[in-house]
């Protein structure tokens, strides 16, 4: 009986010992399940934590979500896989799972399948406002494009002034336009920025850049109408300056191609005066082309002026040509004007000196005195005639002095009355010897009778 009692007990305290081996195993093994849940839990936390206050650049944030879901389908297979494995391990033996085992795994399974929706919603909204962004970036490009492009034309130079004005009016639309477009774009993009801080400061740089571009548009637009303005004053007051000076070169060349008419002192001084005239002219147009250059610096950043440039410097050539010809002719007129009025009065002299001495010769009165007398006259004439001699030696050498060329001195009308007046010099004191020659053989004869 003892025996029997022992061999119970000791069969009842090994069954113990294994119940305590079984429990211990039991605690092991819950506390294993445990820890993964646990573990499950605080990855859920953590990325809530994340979805909540996101740090990375958006590219990386999509990629990170991608990763976030993966992991999360990776932990509701393990956590089914571990409810399926407690199932089927107290099924083994003969009981239920526990409630509390149950109830840890069906509230992370919620978790897991809650922060798995939460992930893809934030994939969308991540994806959604990527989009946005991007569209957002392609209506601020679009902006810059057509701002741009208005800038382009309104820094263009333009040579039809009417034209550009028009223009400038289409283009002050335009940009008015986009100012609309600017400010509409700008309040979206603050609204935007307020749910989307990483998104929205790049947005926000581009959206202050675009700004500045616009700002700097209507400057140039604004600068521009004051030009075109300008311009047409300019222009005008440029084309009344290079109407005088084509004419001024039109008269010029008038003037110096023209012959010389070298007949008198007198004609001489009148083209002489002319030229003069012309050249004082010409002081005139320095100062007008020095004042079409300043017009053109005016009109450079709105006109096309590389023609107009090359103008002024072709008529300030042209000009200085035709006041360089001016001077040359205008001092050989001062030359020929001087020597052709010595040459007039030593002719004057010659033939006032010659009409002295034709009216006595020629006078009635000697005929009246004796005969005599008459041959004393006569020879006092002829030796008041030799004072002719200088008079038309004179004449001869003005007339070699003569500074005109030489073709024009054989057909200069004093050239001409000089070789008359030379002639008739000669032919006067001919016929003063000759008087004297026929009156001395009758005077000797009277005087031999007398």
């Amino acid at each position: 009986m003892f025996a029997f009692s022992l061999q119970c007990f000791q069969s009842l305290q090994e069954k113990v010992k294994q119940d305590g081996k079984v429990v211990k195993q039991e605690v092991k093994e819950r506390e294993v399940v445990e820890t993964q849940i646990n573990s499950v839990k605080s990855w859920v936390q953590e990325t809530k934590e994340y979805l909540g206050n996101p740090t990375i650049e958006i590219d990386a944030q999509l990629e990170e979500l991608k990763v976030l879901l993966t992991e999360t389908a990776h932990h509701r297979q393990n956590m089914e896989k571990m409810a399926e494995e407690q199932k089927n391990k107290y099924l083994g033996l003969y009981t239920i799972l526990p409630s509390e085992v149950s109830l840890q795994l069906a509230e992370v399974a919620l978790d897991l399948g809650t922060i798995h929706d939460q992930i893809q919603d934030k994939v969308k909204e991540v994806e959604q406002s990527k989009a946005m962004s991007q569209e957002f970036s392609r209506q601020i490009q679009k902006i810059a494009k057509d701002l741009t492009t208005i800038l382009t034309k309104l820094r263009a130079k333009t040579d039809d002034l009417v034209q550009a004005k028009t223009d400038q009016k289409l283009l002050g639309e335009e940009l008015d336009g986009c100012n609309l477009k600017l400010m509409e774009l700008d309040e979206a993009i603050q609204k935007f920025s307020e749910q989307n801080g990483q998104l929205g400061k790049p947005l926000a740089k581009k959206i202050g850049k675009l700004t500045e571009l616009h700002q700097q548009t209507v400057r140039q637009a604004e600068n521009r109408i004051s030009k075109l303005s300008q311009a047409a004053f300019h222009l005008e007051e440029y084309n009344e300056m290079l109407g005088l000076i084509l004419k001024w070169i039109e008269r010029a060349k008038v003037l110096v191609h023209g012959k010389i008419v070298w007949n008198s002192a007198s004609q001489l001084r009148e083209q002489y005066i002319s030229h003069q005239t012309m050249l004082e002219e010409s002081e005139e147009i320095h100062n007008d082309l020095e004042a079409m250059a300043e017009k053109l610096q005016a009109l450079d950043s709105v006109y096309l002026t590389e023609k107009m440039s090359q103008q002024v410097v072709d008529l300030g050539r042209e000009t200085e040509e035709l006041r360089q010809m001016i001077k040359i002719r205008l001092q050989n007129l001062h030359d020929a004007a001087k020597d052709m009025k010595k040459f007039e009065t030593e002719l004057r002299n010659l033939q006032v000196a010659l009409e002295q001495a034709q009216t006595t010769l020629t006078s009635p009165e000697v005929g009246r005195l004796s005969l005599k007398e008459q041959l004393s006259h006569r020879q006092h004439l002829l030796s008041e005639m030799e004072s002719l001699k200088p008079k038309v030696q004179a004449v001869q050498i003005c007339q070699s002095a003569l500074r005109i060329p030489e073709d024009a001195v054989t057909s200069l009308p004093l050239c001409h009355a000089a070789l008359r007046l030379q002639e008739e010099a000669s032919r006067l004191q001919h016929t003063a010897i000759q008087q004297c020659n026929i009156m001395q053989a009758p005077t000797e004869l009277f005087s031999i009778h007398q």
